[in-house]
């Protein structure tokens, strides 16, 4: 499983980093899956998240569960990304020709930097945003599924959500990221 760690990590941080594995690694590789469509390049991603994880352990707060999954879900994305641009570097010549653009790195290095910003932001915010926001923006899920998983009002999430969202535009505009 998780051998990179061996000499890397303390025995608490080796037992945080294997709790986090086995309790969101499926959902980490769904979520690398529909960007990838591909099993194999979403385990890799997987693995690469992890090891992004490890090398941060002092610095996750593992009591908070949505912020924990929605640091994780950015992660495994943030990989998924890479190994999608990676592909796209290694993609031949004659079949560049059908591609619309290729990537413009400079441009998806500033977004990265704004959505990891975001998450960071995220995960500042008090539950009654963070969760709706999360459940919406991250997971995929509508405002009537949220309100069902948090078993809240359909209105009041989506005020809740519409809030959130308006919050983090502000934070994002203070810090200086163009919406």
């Amino acid at each position: 499983m998780l051998l990179f760690t061996a000499e890397a990590l303390n025995e608490n941080d080796k037992q945080r980093l294997t709790l986090m594995y086995e309790k969101y690694s499926r959902r980490m590789y769904t979520a690398a899956k529909r960007i990838l469509n591909s099993g194999e390049d979403a385990e890799d991603a997987v693995q690469n998240a992890f090891v992004s994880v490890a090398k941060r352990m002092g610095s996750i707060n593992i009591y908070d569960e949505d912020a924990l999954c929605g640091y994780l879900i950015a992660v495994v994305k943030n990989e998924a990304t890479d190994v999608l641009r990676k592909r796209k570097n290694t993609v031949p010549e004659d079949e560049l020709a059908d591609t619309p653009d290729s990537f413009d790195t400079v441009f998806e290095t500033e977004k990265r930097e704004v959505f990891e910003y975001a998450v960071k932001i995220m995960t500042q915010m008090d539950d009654i945003y963070r969760a709706p926001l999360y459940l919406n923006v991250v997971m995929g899920y509508s405002p009537k599924e949220t309100a069902d998983v948090l078993k809240r009002a359909p209105a009041t999430v989506r005020v809740q959500i519409s809030r959130a969202k308006q919050m983090l535009a502000e934070k994002l505009k203070e810090a200086g990221y163009e919406l």
